[in-house]
């Protein structure tokens, strides 16, 4: 029997109360280990809620007439399946399928990092611009600094960061300053963006004294101080530490 939207309510209720504690516990978890522990909750309330919305709609003994009569209506025609769009997709599924596309910037990517910039400097919604860092941030990871491509790569990312406002953009985030279009569950989503900025910020500025230059005069230095006033994120001191430094 299908979940009711009621029914899961609690569910979705206490997963909401998990992430609170998740935050005010930051402190004495690895920041590593917080934001995968952010995203496995933010996995399972995608999931709690995509259920309580299939529950929504008439009572058990509709459904099943329903039900019926559908199954009698699919012997004469079968209807074709809406194509699923990224709308549907949660942050996880959204955030993998572009970085499949991205493909760590190479050339003929389906997704380059001029797309990546434009959602986080236009669009409003908190999903769509917590994929776009997170793609940032693995693809990050991935390149090899040894690699005269890869940092060459990486070089001109910066650039293209700055120059075309995505390190304000972000900064702006962090200090509450930007509008987004998406109210429900706002806090939920915003918690695990600010999260993918803080480690953004950091990978972008470790060992790279002349950008955490750029990064300071962009506003992250006053971005991340301001969301570390608030006591949220993790590790928000060591990013501090890290973009003070000379």
């Amino acid at each position: 029997m299908t979940a009711s939207g009621r029914g899961m309510q609690p569910v979705l209720d206490a997963i909401k109360e998990l992430q609170s504690i998740l935050d005010d516990a930051k402190e004495s978890i690895d920041g590593g280990v917080h934001l995968r522990l952010c995203n496995a909750t933010l996995t399972a309330y995608e999931r709690a809620e995509a259920l309580s919305a299939a529950g929504e709609g008439p009572s058990d003994n509709e459904e099943e007439e329903e039900e019926s009569e559908e199954e009698e209506e699919s012997d004469e025609e079968s209807l074709p399946e809406r194509e699923r769009t990224e709308d549907d997709m949660g942050l996880n599924e959204l955030s993998e399928l572009w970085e499949c596309q991205f493909d760590f910037g190479r050339w003929n990517a389906v997704l380059p990092l001029e797309g990546l910039i434009e959602t986080i400097t236009m669009d409003d919604e908190a999903k769509r611009l917590c994929a776009a860092v997170r793609v940032l941030n693995r693809a990050l990871k991935g390149s090899k600094t040894d690699d005269p491509e890869d940092a060459e790569r990486i070089l001109q990312w910066k650039e293209d960061l700055v120059e075309k406002h995505a390190i304000r953009t972000c900064a702006e985030i962090l200090t509450g300053d930007h509008e987004f279009s998406d109210d429900d569950d706002h806090s939920f989503m915003h918690s695990c963006l600010c999260d993918e900025i803080l480690e953004l910020f950091f990978r972008l500025g470790e060992n790279d004294a002349l950008f955490r230059t750029k990064l300071r005069r962009n506003g992250a230095l006053k971005g991340v101080q301001a969301y570390h006033a608030t006591g949220r994120g993790h590790a928000t001191e060591d990013v501090l530490n890290m973009l003070k430094g000379r």
